[in-house]
């Protein structure tokens, strides 16, 4: 039948409890919860910080908010390990410990063991090398990505945490296919001419992630605007965009969208806003947004009811920055959405 508006979330929430975090995500989430990313808990939980256990040269200062590579006589010797444990495929070399993801640790811990029997999917999220590689810089502040030794780090690293994280949630929830993220903000400069990265790296260093993620299902989010014709090109199974702030800009891909949706692709709509908005929506007014993207892209060739049984709802980004009211009712506001919709096309 196909997901058809399942509903799942970015993976931040403003919460600093795990557990709590962890009982909203399955409450509001029951086909598809993602573990929760506690931003607001600690630095460590940033959605750069977080990822970056047990790569090469990283350096976190928590007291002033930094990270870094550090590149120097150093990086050699960290280098040798840290490429035997990739040969070696030794994932322990990339697990996240509790201190960098509590509410991944509850989610794991078998304390959620009932919860998680029967879901049909589980939803983990690793950032993307991108983005990661733009924001995390050297020691000089030159963003890491330009240096061909750390673009292969953070690749290769990345690609390595989101398989221990993958084999993590087959294991806490054994039924249920694992759907493995890659959130991708700054694909938004891609392009620009701020960002000397071309468009052959991007899909190649999102390519190697997706294939080596370990996931039943991959996808890459972007909470912006960029060129979606070389995230289609990817290959990736879940196309995941800002639909309350950026739907013409991408249903302008409407070539794309078809060929990605015609070989079983998935359309992931972030529909509800993630922020004190969301108190002035309602299901049946973001419902509305989707169904004039179906309007515009059947017009245009799309097979209509392929595209709602391949649909997921999302809000629109992560809800970590946002307060914990808002962010408790933008994942309540997914079920109107997503209860809306399932109605009038099942």
């Amino acid at each position: 039948m196909g997901p058809l508006f399942t509903m799942t979330a970015i993976g931040s929430l403003p919460h600093i409890d795990p557990v709590q975090a962890c009982a909203l995500m399955l409450d509001a989430l029951p086909d598809m919860p993602a573990w929760p990313q506690l931003p607001k808990r600690s630095f460590l939980e940033n959605m750069y910080v977080q990822f970056s256990e047990g790569l090469p040269g990283v350096r976190v200062d928590e007291d002033n908010g930094r990270i870094w590579f550090q590149v120097d006589e150093s990086l050699d010797a960290d280098l040798e390990g840290f490429y035997q444990a990739v040969i070696d495929e030794d994932l322990d070399r990339f697990a996240m410990s509790e201190e960098y993801a509590a509410g991944l640790h509850y989610f794991l811990s078998g304390a959620l063991e009932t919860e998680l029997e029967n879901k049909p999917f589980v939803k983990g999220q690793v950032t993307g090398p991108i983005s990661f590689g733009l924001t995390v810089t050297d020691q000089n502040r030159r963003a890491s990505l330009y240096n061909e030794t750390l673009e292969q780090v953070i690749v290769k690293g990345l690609t390595l945490k989101s398989r221990w994280q993958s084999y993590a949630l087959r294991r806490a929830a054994p039924g249920a296919e694992v759907v493995m993220f890659f959130d991708e903000p700054y694909l938004v400069s891609v392009g620009s001419a701020l960002i000397s990265v071309g468009r052959e790296q991007v899909v190649r260093d999102i390519s190697e992630c997706l294939e080596g993620s370990g996931a039943d299902l991959t996808g890459v989010h972007c909470c912006g605007n960029t060129d979606w014709a070389f995230l289609f090109e990817t290959g990736v199974d879940i196309v995941n965009f800002d639909a309350f702030n950026y739907l013409n800009s991408f249903i302008a891909y409407n070539e794309e969208i078809n060929e990605h949706v015609k070989r079983g692709g998935l359309i992931a709509w972030g529909v509800v806003p993630n922020d004190e908005r969301a108190f002035d929506e309602t299901g049946e007014m973001l419902a509305g947004i989707i169904e004039s993207a179906f309007d515009t892209l059947e017009a245009r060739g799309v097979d209509r009811a392929v595209l709602a049984r391949q649909s997921i709802i999302s809000p629109a980004c992560g809800l970590g920055p946002t307060s914990v009211e808002a962010a408790e009712r933008a994942l309540f506001l997914l079920e109107d959405v997503s209860g809306t919709l399932r109605k009038r096309y099942l």
